[in-house]
Formats: C-alpha cells, sequence, structure tokens
C-alpha cells in the first residue's frame, strides 16, 4: 500500500514537471502562465497589465493574453551592467575626450 502511494505522488510530480517544460514551448501564454514562467506572483502580473507596462491581448475583453516574445522583451529592458563594462565604458569616453 505505501509502494502505490509513493507511485501516485511520483506520478503527480512528473505531471507537474511535463506541464511545466511545455509552458516554455508556447507562444502564447495566459497572465497565470505569465507570471510563473517568470517567477512573480499572479497580482504582480495583473497589476503590470492594468498600468499597461507589459503589451498584452484582450481578445474576448476577459482574458489576457500576452506574448513569449513581449514577456522577455519586459524581464530584459532594463539591463545592468557589469564593472567591468562599466570601466570600459569610462576608458573609451576619457580617450574619446582626449582626441
Amino acid at each position: 500500500m505505501v509502494k502505490i502511494k509513493e507511485l501516485v505522488k511520483e506520478v503527480k510530480s512528473l505531471k507537474r514537471e511535463i506541464k511545466k517544460s511545455h509552458l516554455y514551448r508556447k507562444r502564447i501564454y495566459t497572465i497565470k502562465e505569465s507570471a510563473f514562467v517568470i517567477g512573480v506572483s499572479l497580482s504582480y502580473m495583473q497589476k503590470l497589465v492594468g498600468s499597461k507596462q507589459l503589451p498584452h491581448s484582450k481578445p474576448s475583453g476577459k482574458l489576457i493574453f500576452i506574448k513569449r516574445r513581449d514577456l522577455e522583451n519586459f524581464i530584459l529592458s532594463n539591463p545592468i551592467k557589469t564593472n567591468d563594462e562599466v570601466d570600459t565604458l569610462v576608458s573609451n569616453t576619457l580617450i574619446n575626450l582626449k582626441n
């Protein structure tokens, strides 16, 4: 009996993992899937959509869909430079000012 419970638990775990991996192949997400994919809460995702910071579509006026590309562009929209990149930028600017 214990083995059956363990097997059921393992099957459920595998089912969840399959669903998760399937998400990364989709081109369009629901708002709930979008929140899961980028690792934020549903309420935060709703805030982003409500404030129009994230492009989305509402074809029926209720359900919200977000393109994977728009989601990727949003999460990569504010890159932070490394210290080496900043040093290179400063060096190049100083060299240009001398010329």
